[in-house]
């Protein structure tokens, strides 16, 4: 009688295993390396945060124009905003630099200020400004940054 050749249950069981610790470990290996990325682009959207955030902290709180009516008295454009509240006018939109020029390179977030009167503390609603920055990407989302701007003699 002539014995015929084949796996055993055992060796099955044992390939099986194998198989799935592999699979296992590479499909963890890819999720990795998708979501090696997240943190820069969340960096990046950080970073642009600030830079808007630390533009508009810098303008003086009223018009150094006079005759405040809450948005840009006269501005042409962002290069020329000169208070806080000339970017209530600002459009949402792709990341520029400080004069309105789109960053081709950060066109994939989208920026949007909001201005709004809000009381810090002590201070009346009318002497402070809330400062509001979203970055949005679609990997990782919103990331807000939020600064307060009073006015002080």
């Amino acid at each position: 009688m002539r014995r015929q050749a084949a796996f055993t249950l055992i060796e099955i069981i044992v390939t099986l295993v194998v198989i799935a610790i592999a699979s296992t470990a590479l499909l963890s290996f890819a999720n990795m390396v998708r979501g090696s990325a997240d943190p820069v682009i969340q960096q990046q959207a950080t970073t642009i945060a600030e830079a808007y955030l630390e533009e508009i902290m810098l303008r003086a709180f009223n018009d150094p124009q006079g005759g405040e009516t809450g948005n840009d008295e006269g501005e042409a454009g962002r290069a020329d905003y000169d208070d806080v509240k000339d970017y209530r006018s600002l459009a949402a939109g792709p990341a520029a630099d400080q004069f309105g020029n789109p960053v081709a390179a950060l066109a994939a977030y989208t920026v949007t200020v909001t201005i709004t009167n809000s009381a810090l503390g002590g201070v009346p609603v009318a002497d402070s400004l809330r400062v509001d920055v979203d970055v949005n990407h679609p990997a990782i989302g919103n990331i807000q940054l939020s600064g307060f701007r009073t006015r002080y003699p």
